[in-house]
This record gives C-alpha cells, sequence and structure tokens, in this order.
C-alpha cells in the first residue's frame, strides 16, 4: 500500500513539475516566436518571409520519414518502466535509438535531394545563397535532432517530461535572441539558420548526458532480442504512420494550396492566423504532454474502467479550454495582428470565425489524443487516412470558389466527420468497451456546454459589453490588459457553465481540492 502511495506521489509530482516548466516555457516560446516573426518579417522582407514559411510546412513532409516512431515508442516503453525491468527497457531503448540512426540518414539524403527541385517549388527571385543554404542548414538542424530523440522518448515515458520543457525551453529562447540580434545586425537569413543547427546541438548534449546520468541501460544485446523487439517496435509504427501521414496532409498542405493559387500575400495573411490558433493549441499541448505518460501507467497500474473515468473527466476539461481560447481567438486576433503586422495582413472576420472553429477543434482534440496515446491504441487507420484526404479535396475544390475561406471550410469538414465524431467514437468502442449510447450521452453533453458556453459569451461579452471596441487601440500594454481581463472573464463564464452542466467536472474538484488528506 505504501509502494502504491508513493507512485502516485511521485506521479502526481512529475506532472506538476512538467506542468509548471511546461507553463513557463510555452509563454515564454510563445512570445519570443511572434518577436522573431516581426523582425524577420521587418530585416528580411515578404519575399524571405514566406520562404521561411515554406521551408518550415516542407521540413513537416520531411518529418514523415520519423513514422510515428516516437509515439509507438513511448507506449511500448511504459511496461518496462513500470515493471522495473532493466534488461526490457535497454533492449528497447537500443532499438529504438538505432532505428532513429537510418531515419536521421534519411532525412538527410531526402533533403539535399530536395534542393535540385527548390527553383521549381520557390518561384521568386530569391538569390543562390539565400535559397539553397537555409535550406540545407534547416534540414542538417532537423536530421540532427533525431540524434537524441530516444532519450526524448524515455524521458516522457518515465514521466520526467520537464526535463524535457527545461532543456528545450532554455535552448529554444536563447537561440531565438540569437536570431533576432543577427537580424538587428543585419547578420541575415543564413547566420539565422546557422543558430537552428546550435541550439539542437546543445539540446542533443544535454538530453544524452541526463539520460546517462538517470539510467544504468545495458549497452550490449543479444542480436535476436534486437530484431525481435524491432518488429514489434514496427508493428506499432504501421498504426502510427498513417496518423502521421494524416497530420502532414492537414497541417502542411494547406500553405501550399494558398501559395499556388492565391499567392504569398495570402500565406502570409493566413499564416499569421494559424500561427496564432497554434500558439494556443501549444500551450494545451505542453501542459498534456506530462499526461500521455502518467495516464499510460495509471491504465496499467488501475485498469481500464477506472481510466475511462478520468477520460469523461479530462475530455469536459478540454472542452471546455477549447471554448475558452476559440472565442478568446475570435476576439482578439484580428486586432492583435492589426498591431504586430500591420492591417495589410488582416482577414475579413467571416474568415476568422471559420478559423475560430478550426481552432476549438485544435484544442478539443487533445484529450482524445492523450488516451489513444496511453492506450497505445492507432488500429483506426482508416480515420487519419479520411481526415487528410477530406481536408485536401474539399480545400482543393473551394479554393477556387471561396479563396482562402474555401481552404478553412475543407478543414472544418474534416475535423468535423474525423477529429470530433468518428475518432472519438473509435475511442470508446475499441480501447474503452463502451456502447454507442454511452458516447452519444457524454458526447451531446460536452457539445451542448459547448454551445451553451460560446453563446453565453457571446451574448455578454461582445453584444451586452461590447469587448470588441476595447481592442482597437495602438496601446500594446493597453492590448495586454483587454486580453488578460477577457481571459479572466470568459474563463469565469466558461467554467461556470461547464461546472454547472458536468457532475464529472465536479467529481475531479472534489478529488483533488476537498478529499485530501
Amino acid at each position: 500500500m505504501n509502494i502504491r502511495t508513493d507512485d502516485d506521489y511521485m506521479r502526481k509530482k512529475n506532472v506538476m513539475k512538467s506542468f509548471k516548466y511546461g507553463f513557463v516555457f510555452s509563454i515564454l516560446i510563445m512570445a519570443m516566436t511572434f518577436w522573431v516573426r516581426k523582425v524577420f518579417f521587418d530585416s528580411l522582407g515578404t519575399e524571405l518571409t514566406g520562404y521561411y514559411l515554406l521551408i518550415n510546412q516542407m521540413l513537416g513532409f520531411l518529418n514523415l520519414a520519423e513514422l510515428g516512431l516516437g509515439t509507438a515508442s513511448t507506449y511500448l516503453l511504459f511496461k518496462p518502466l513500470n515493471d522495473n525491468n532493466n534488461s526490457v527497457l535497454s533492449s528497447t531503448f537500443i532499438a529504438v535509438r538505432s532505428i532513429y540512426n537510418v531515419i536521421q540518414k534519411v532525412i538527410l539524403g531526402i533533403g539535399l535531394i530536395l534542393c535540385f527541385l527548390l527553383p521549381y517549388i520557390v518561384k521568386s527571385s530569391i538569390d543562390f545563397y539565400n535559397l539553397y543554404l537555409p535550406w540545407i542548414l534547416f534540414v542538417f538542424s532537423t536530421s540532427l535532432s533525431y540524434s537524441y530523440s530516444a532519450e526524448s522518448i524515455l524521458l516522457t515515458a518515465d514521466q520526467k517530461v520537464y526535463y524535457l520543457r527545461l532543456i528545450n525551453g532554455v535552448a529554444r529562447v536563447t537561440c531565438f535572441l540569437l536570431q533576432i540580434a543577427a537580424l538587428k545586425l543585419n547578420y541575415g537569413f543564413i547566420v539565422f539558420s546557422m543558430l537552428e543547427v546550435m541550439s539542437v546541438s546543445v539540446q542533443m548534449y544535454f538530453f544524452k548526458k541526463i539520460v546517462k546520468q538517470q539510467y544504468t541501460l545495458n549497452s550490449e544485446i543479444e542480436k535476436n532480442v534486437n530484431v525481435i523487439i524491432k518488429k514489434n517496435i514496427f508493428a506499432e509504427i504501421k498504426k502510427t504512420f498513417i496518423h502521421k501521414i494524416s497530420g502532414v496532409l492537414i497541417f502542411n498542405t494547406d500553405y501550399i494550396i494558398i501559395s499556388i493559387f492565391l499567392g504569398l500575400s495570402s500565406v502570409t495573411s493566413y499564416s499569421s492566423y494559424i500561427m496564432l490558433a497554434q500558439a494556443m493549441s501549444f500551450i494545451i499541448t505542453t501542459l498534456s504532454v506530462p499526461l500521455n505518460s502518467a495516464l499510460g501507467n495509471y491504465l496499467h497500474e488501475k485498469g481500464s474502467d477506472a481510466t475511462y473515468e478520468k477520460f469523461v473527466q479530462i475530455n469536459v476539461i478540454f472542452m471546455c479550454w477549447a471554448s475558452i481560447f476559440s472565442f478568446c481567438y475570435f476576439t482578439v486576433s484580428s486586432n492583435l495582428i492589426t498591431l504586430w503586422l500591420g492591417e495589410d495582413v488582416v482577414l475579413p472576420q467571416t474568415v476568422v470565425s471559420l478559423l475560430a472553429l478550426n481552432c476549438f477543434c485544435l484544442i478539443a482534440r487533445t484529450s482524445v489524443d492523450i488516451f489513444k496515446v496511453a492506450y497505445g491504441y492507432m488500429s483506426d487507420t482508416h480515420l487519419p487516412i479520411m481526415e487528410g484526404l477530406l481536408n485536401l479535396i474539399f480545400s482543393l475544390i473551394l479554393v477556387h470558389f471561396f479563396g482562402i475561406k474555401g481552404v478553412v471550410i475543407g478543414t472544418i469538414i474534416s475535423n468535423i466527420c474525423i477529429v470530433m465524431a468518428a475518432r472519438p467514437y473509435y475511442l470508446y468502442k475499441k480501447a474503452f468497451g463502451k456502447t454507442t449510447s454511452e458516447f452519444v450521452k457524454h458526447h451531446i453533453l460536452v457539445w451542448s456546454l459547448s454551445l451553451i458556453s460560446i453563446v453565453t459569451l457571446y451574448l455578454v461579452l461582445i453584444n451586452q459589453l461590447n469587448v470588441l471596441d476595447k481592442f482597437h487601440t495602438g496601446n500594446l500594454f493597453d492590448f495586454i490588459i483587454n486580453c488578460m481581463i477577457l481571459g479572466v472573464s470568459a474563463s469565469i463564464i466558461s467554467g461556470g457553465v461547464f461546472l454547472a452542466g458536468s457532475k464529472a467536472l465536479r467529481e475531479l474538484l472534489k478529488q483533488h481540492f476537498f478529499n485530501r488528506t
């Protein structure tokens, strides 16, 4: 009993430590990212800014070579860590690291081959050095990051995500500061790209050092054992790779479609709004990552029924957060972009409304993603294929009729049909073993609470208090204060709606705040 209590205590302690580091560095990295984009835009102009954005999207396709190994191997490490089986842990870790070494070489090779296609992909008058050298440096930086992927996965599975947050956070913030200085001093895009390589190199050093200090891993394993473990890993990869493809089709093709059909100026506008949504999602994801390993271990200890009860509680929380963040996104995004980059990149409010709906889905889906990792449930491979294809097909069709609005609608269609309906349904049926009626009952409840919450927020804050006018200010300090007031007000109203309507949320709060001994 004492051992189990100690395990629960350590799990909660590690999760809270990861939350704290994650929250602090998420805010810092988010703020620094906006600052870097602003300085880059002002220093190097529209064309190189567009190329920089395009590089990041193309790197997403290169990262397909990762095959979803991170998700698969994190799940496979849960059991040996929970059982304190150092032999299996060492064997799995070494197998994962050897696969990543191959992936690293593949990414570097494909990236260099793509150099020959750059003049056909980048239809702009960018000089030779700025066209090729930044791409090569970013490709090298991406491939180098896989040198410590096995270490970061091990720490994640062992509920020590705070190490990832600390190392990555310090390295990224330092890199951003140096990149801003380089741009201000007119060192250009090439030095900017070299600093990315430096940041990854520093992270690699510290990750390897910490794993060496924290674990006693046997570096020699039998060849037949290595083969068996790799077979298990690739069996999981077959499931996760499809999910990886889906992510690329959804998040990386929109930029290319807009670039081809609408031009680089539209890419700049669209990417600015997407960056705001991703910044919000980044905060939520950073806070949720520690739950992956914690719930994975919780499942092994408590069983499926107890884990399902946790899902119901956590899903309510993420739906509440999605309601708050999407409403705030709708309210402040255009005014923030005006302050940040100017009115020329502001999109019509109808497009912003659609983007806010996508922002909602981006955050609300997190709870399902967390429990899919905890269960190692990746067998719904047909769903991500459908999700990616729906997004691609509808975006390609609708962009001709509605422009950027059509691309966003294409993403909404795939989000509603697959992300918010089919994926949680399959999780209920296959992983939780629950009935269709239980799925319908819970999701009608959380969707109704979200709808009531957002409508209430709109009626109270926009119709009655007219908060939109308060953000029409050229003063950044006033803007930040108004954002804080909006966030607190929206949290109180939306939190009140969910607390009144969800018994699961009330039970969760009771467990954590009123039943402490």
